[in-house]
């Protein structure tokens, strides 16, 4: 009876270390299997967005080079070439938002976040609505504010891409307005290169043009080199 005790100890351990091996082995098999598909799904949105992205600001300045055919205002009247050449530039704008970017924005759908899909889905409105604006007619200064407004209506869709994806940093669009963009303050405008120029040793004077813009800065176009001596013309 010992003996029979112990070989069925011996059979149910040996049964258990299996079924615990397989049991284990399948659950590194399903978490391995998870983690595949999170990584795919993940470059699948990390692509699809980007798509999306990329073609959104194509469009953008696509249909403003269309705008700038319109007349600035009312104190000119649109030319009946340039109305033509616009009206071609809007049909071609509407070809791609109807065979590219809905085509993206379907993907989007699928396996985008929620909050993703609401932005491009008010994004593809918005730059439906500047086509719309841009055929119709009109004056380019109503176009630019509408043109602005969807540059940042793309600029938040692009951080809550980011978001989605796990970088919750945001990013600024480009500052309306701002005349030293893309510069940044740390580095110096184009005037003090040229004053720079004053600065090197045998260097021969500047020309008309380059004393005229240190002229217009307040600047003294004379050439003072560090290592000319006062004294050295006497």
């Amino acid at each position: 009876m010992t003996a029979v005790m112990a070989g069925l100890i011996g059979v149910g351990g040996s049964l258990c270390g299996v079924l615990l091996s397989t049991f284990l082995g399948s659950r590194a098999e399903r978490r391995k299997l998870a983690e595949t598909d999170a990584r795919r799904w993940l470059e699948d949105r990390r692509r699809v967005y980007a798509d999306f992205l990329l073609l959104s600001q194509s469009m953008s300045r696509q249909i403003e080079i269309a705008a700038l055919n319109l007349p600035y205002d009312d104190s000119k009247s649109e030319d009946e070439d340039a109305r033509a050449i616009r009206v071609d530039q809007v049909y071609e704008y509407y070809g791609r938002w109807d065979d590219e970017l809905q085509v993206i924005l379907a993907e989007i759908m699928l396996v985008g976040g929620a909050d993703v899909a609401d932005m491009a889905s008010r994004v593809s409105d918005a730059l439906m609505d500047l086509g719309g604006f841009a055929e119709v007619g009109g004056y380019f200064v109503d176009f630019y504010p509408k043109k602005h407004r969807t540059d940042d209506l793309i600029g938040l869709l692009r951080n809550t891409m980011r978001g989605d994806l796990g970088n919750h940093e945001g990013i600024g669009a480009r500052p309306t307005g701002d005349a030293e963009w893309p510069w940044p303050s740390s580095i110096p405008d184009e005037i003090e290169y040229v004053r720079r120029q004053t600065e090197i040793p045998h260097r021969p004077e500047l020309t008309r043009r380059e004393s005229e813009r240190l002229l217009s800065a307040g600047l003294d176009p004379r050439i003072i080199h560090p290592s000319h001596s006062p004294n050295e013309n006497e």
